[in-house]
Order: C-alpha cells, then structure tokens, then sequence
C-alpha cells in the first residue's frame, strides 16, 4: 500500500484485522534464568537435613551466623522454593479447642456437648439425630430427628435444651461439640451467641474428647436401633422417643451409681 501512495495508520490496520494493538507491539523477551549459588545451595540443604522443620528466618539465621554469609532472604528463599524444600504445615485455624480429654463435670448445667448421628430408616432413607447431654448428670436435655441434616435442626434442638433448662445468658455454660460444619454455621453460632455459651471444639481426629454423647450413642444404637428394622421415619422417631424417655427416667447408669440421671438429679438438688 505503501508502493501506491497510500498511508494506513497502525491502529487502522489492528481495527481492520481485529488485532489489539499491544499484541502488534509485543516483542517476546528471552529471560535468562538467574543462576544458582551452588555453595549456598549445598549450605542450605545441609542446615535442612540437621533441622528438618527449619523455618525461612531460622535457616537465615544459621547461614549468618555459624556460616559467616550474609546472603539476602529472598535469595534463600528463591533456591528453597526451586528445590521443592518448603515445610508444609497443617493451618491451625481459630476455633477454640477444649483444655483437657476429659468432658465429664461434677456440677449440672455447666458442660453440655452436642453431636449428630445418622441412621437408616427404610424407604425414607438416611435420617440424621442430633442430640444434647448434660456431662453431670448424663441426661438428653435436647434432641431433634429430622431427614435433612441442615443446621437449623442442630440449632432447634439446643434451643429446646436452653428453654427446657431455663439457661440465662451469661451463666458460663460450655457446649463442646467437634468440627462439623453444622456446629461452625450460622445459625448454631447464633444461638450459642445470644445465651453467650462458650463454645469450644475437639481436636480434628479425636472423638474420644467427646465421649459423653459419643458413648450416649453407641448405646442407643445398641439398645434401641439396631433391635429394629424401621420402615420410615416416622416409625424411627415414635421409638426413639420412647427409648430416650426411658434412657432419662428409668435406665440405671454405671457412672452415676447405677441411678437414672432423673434419680440423680434429684438426689443432687436434695
């Protein structure tokens, strides 16, 4: 076009040909790979093998101070980073975690703990039971069964706890529970909130920090569950009332001297 006289600006061609104008521009630019301080390398994988959970700041550190090198951090971390030699390490997270293995207590209405279990009920499938104990006296203080394990079902049943215990907020009651999402979400923050529970979790992994409400359901799967072959879930919730009456009223307990935690509790407010 040129040849014949004619002028086309540059981003008249790029309009015509539907090209941005920064890609006609591009100029692709070898990088020369920065070379490798093979003596600082060979330092630092020398320090890593004697310290294998050696941070960036303490390896740094040795190579400054018993090596002599002032080498700068960010060089250190480039060679640590090229080699693959980094520590990964699990996040610890922020939740509360419980201060001892133990859950039981020796006063009522100071230490509950929550959890949910699953079992199947016949042609409604999967239904899922979140229940509340008290770690004094062993009694189910609160407790729904619902086909959907949302968390407004866990924070329905520690309502009715709350409300059939009368708990005012502020009475430093601890509610133990383990990771679930269903205990972290919302909703069940909300009310744990409002009555200014203390909320603390088990340690990942660790059910045995829960074993009150864990050992409630063995045994209720035990006696109870496992005797029958429930069609639906309406047949599963009429028998678990009934056995969660008798466990509170009537089922002698090995931990409270072979006493009911009705008979208990009325022996401790005695």
């Amino acid at each position: 076009m040129q040849d014949e006289g004619k002028s086309i600006s540059i981003s008249q061609l790029c309009k015509w040909f539907e090209l941005p104008r920064s890609t006609f521009y591009y100029k692709n630019i070898v990088r020369k790979k920065r070379a490798i301080d093979q003596e600082l390398e060979s330092i630092i994988r020398i320090i890593i093998d004697d310290n294998p959970v050696a941070g960036l700041r303490m390896i740094t550190a040795i190579i400054r101070n018993k090596y002599g090198i002032k080498a700068n951090r960010k060089k250190i971390h480039r060679i640590i980073r090229l080699n693959n030699w980094q520590v990964i390490r699990k996040p610890k997270g922020h939740r509360p975690r419980v201060k001892g293995w133990v859950s039981r207590t020796s006063t009522p209405d100071t230490r509950w703990a929550i959890d949910t279990t699953h079992l199947f009920c016949g042609n409604d499938g999967w239904c899922h039971l979140t229940a509340l104990i008290d770690c004094c006296d062993r009694s189910i203080i609160g407790w729904r069964f619902s086909r959907s394990g949302i968390a407004k079902v866990a924070s329905a049943a520690l309502e009715d706890a709350l409300r059939y215990r009368n708990i005012k907020p502020g009475m430093g009651l601890i509610l133990r529970s383990d990771n679930g999402l269903v205990f972290g979400s919302r909703a069940f923050v909300d009310v744990a909130k409002k009555y200014r529970l203390h909320q603390e979790y088990i340690t990942p992994y660790t059910p045995e920090q829960n074993g009150m409400i864990e050992r409630f359901f063995r045994t209720l799967k035990e006696e109870c569950i496992w005797l029958n072959n429930f069609k639906g879930s309406d047949e599963a919730f009429n028998t678990i009332s009934k056995w969660i009456d008798k466990y509170n009223n009537e089922r002698p307990h090995s931990a409270l001297n072979y006493m009911s935690p009705l008979e208990y509790r009325r022996l401790r407010a005695a």
